[in-house]
């Protein structure tokens, strides 16, 4: 059997590599910044600081990335900076120019990266509360750009439909899961 979950990422830079990239660089929105201060305030040593060490730029539109954070120092130099609670250098937010259309996305993302660069450098519990805290993500019936960026995943699969072996019907994938039971006969598959 196929492997339905075998993603093609130089297929996916190719379906994002003409989205246009906007001249005038990302800002953080300041409702933004008053909602990272009020709720992540006491957890972020010298938050002001970080503000003004953060230079937001757009991603090039082939990157299949939503956003990245890179720190101006080695890895040494970062964790030892942040021990001492020391503001961690010069930080660059990368920010993929597809968000540019969608707002609770875009707000998502921008706070996922800033807490990375306050030094939340793993996927945590408390960075995944505190991100949707600030700005929640959207839902897929909210956002179009994740429902074209599922579009996108599921054609860059090897399996672009599912097929009942009991009763042989045969339907679109529409969904990035494997699906447990047929549509048509409620058979498990």
């Amino acid at each position: 059997m196929q492997n339905s979950n075998n993603i093609d990422p130089v297929k996916i830079s190719n379906f994002l590599k003409n989205i246009p990239v906007p001249e005038k660089n990302p800002e953080i929105p300041s409702e933004l910044k008053f909602k990272i201060e009020k709720l992540a305030g006491e957890e972020i040593p010298n938050l002001s600081i970080l503000f003004e060490n953060i230079e937001l730029v757009w991603l090039l539109s082939s990157d299949n990335r939503l956003g990245v954070t890179t720190f101006s120092g080695d890895y040494n130099e970062i964790f030892r900076k942040k021990r001492l609670n020391l503001p961690l250098g010069d930080i660059k937010i990368g920010l993929h120019p597809i968000l540019i259309d969608d707002e609770k996305l875009y707000n998502h993302t921008l706070v996922h990266e800033i807490l990375h660069a306050s030094g939340m450098f793993e996927h945590s519990p408390r960075h995944d509360q505190l991100t949707n805290e600030i700005a929640p993500s959207p839902s897929f019936s909210e956002s179009s750009v994740l429902r074209y960026l599922q579009a996108i995943v599921i054609s860059t699969t090897d399996v672009l439909s599912w097929e009942c072996k009991n009763c042989n019907f045969i339907w679109t994938r529409n969904t990035f899961i494997r699906p447990k039971k047929c549509p048509k006969c409620s058979s498990f598959l």
